[in-house]
């Protein structure tokens, strides 16, 4: 296992040509269907110009939105569709609607709730697969929530995911091949042996086909791990000192007691974009986009002024980010 220390990184930052000390960002103007106040964004997935989100608003109990969007660079705006998946009786096809991006760069939909795999018809319909990312006929190594997350989609009926054992156990990067419906494990997702729950090693990943390589940035610590699918591990790379304390795994705020590190990843098949925040929760201030490439090195790290919560590549220098208020436009 390759690892790069923080002291070299720092020399590396410090002497990188690619480094910028400020990007810009632009805010987009809303345009097309109102959105309710959202309290939170769940994940955001672009492809060309066209934006899936999801998010939980203010007087939503729980439930999640899905809304797609189509981006206007030259116009600075934001072509906003009505719900996806809303029918007419007023109910909805799925309840926690997650998008991910096909192997051909199309957009589609899984169930958090149930794990079944949607295409999108006319901008906002969730048509039906019958296929499901796993099922009672999945053959698996070991009990598997259906709550997946981080879903890519690798080749026909095959698929990356993080999978989480029941009960607040492990967590792993998965593949689920639908073809003869086994699900088998990559590789474990944890920083420690001491830290075997999947609760204070959460965080997102991110998949490149065409290096066949998953990158996962760790959301309370400051590490990102790039590893095979085969599960081998090619690089970590640690960007400050660690700061999580496992005393506070006893407070049911146990999040909000220890810094938050990366709050996001996305990625294109040859660079990994990581919004790193380095500070507590609930407070305010600039965010860092550390870019690699899949090889582990940071070849720039751009600060942004806003108070960035969520990202999505557009492309190698464009990405679309969501403020807590706004969705912004991030020039590198």
């Amino acid at each position: 296992m390759k690892i790069m220390h923080i002291i070299a990184l720092a020399l590396l930052m410090s002497g990188c040509a690619n480094a910028q000390p400020t990007s810009t960002t632009t805010k987009l103007h809303l345009a097309g269907e109102p959105l309710p106040a959202i309290r939170h964004m769940i994940d955001m997935k672009a492809s060309g110009d066209t934006l899936m989100f999801v998010f939980e608003c203010e007087d939503g109990y729980g439930q999640r939105f899905l809304r797609r969007a189509l981006i206007d660079r030259n116009s600075n705006t934001l072509e906003v569709s009505l719900d996806m998946g809303k029918r007419k009786d007023g109910y909805y096809i799925s309840y926690m609607p997650y998008p991910f991006v096909a192997d051909n760069g199309t957009i589609q939909v899984i169930g958090q709730d149930d794990c079944e795999i949607y295409t999108v018809r006319n901008d906002t319909a969730l048509c039906r697969t019958m296929q499901y990312l796993m099922d009672n006929n999945s053959s698996v190594p070991f009990p598997i929530s259906q709550y997946a997350q981080d879903v890519f989609m690798t080749g026909s009926g095959k698929y990356v995911f993080i999978g989480r054992e029941p009960n607040g156990g492990r967590q792993y990067a998965m593949i689920a091949d639908l073809n003869s419906s086994e699900i088998h494990p990559v590789r474990q997702i944890g920083i420690s042996p001491e830290l075997q729950e999947w609760m204070p090693n959460a965080g997102e990943m991110a998949y490149s086909g065409k290096h066949g390589l998953l990158a996962f940035a760790y959301r309370l610590h400051p590490v990102i791990e790039i590893f095979g699918l085969d599960g081998t591990m090619l690089n970590t790379i640690e960007v400050s000192e660690p700061t999580f304390d496992p005393a506070t795994l006893d407070e049911a705020d146990f999040e909000q007691l220890n810094p938050l590190h990366f709050a996001d990843i996305s990625a294109t098949d040859d660079y990994i974009y990581a919004l790193y925040r380095g500070r507590a929760y609930g407070q305010v201030g600039e965010s860092t986009i550390y870019r690699l490439d899949w090889h582990g090195n940071v070849t720039a790290r751009h600060t942004i002024d806003d108070n960035i919560s969520k990202i999505s590549v557009i492309d190698a220098d464009t990405l679309i980010g969501w403020t807590g208020l706004d969705f912004v436009l991030i020039s590198l």
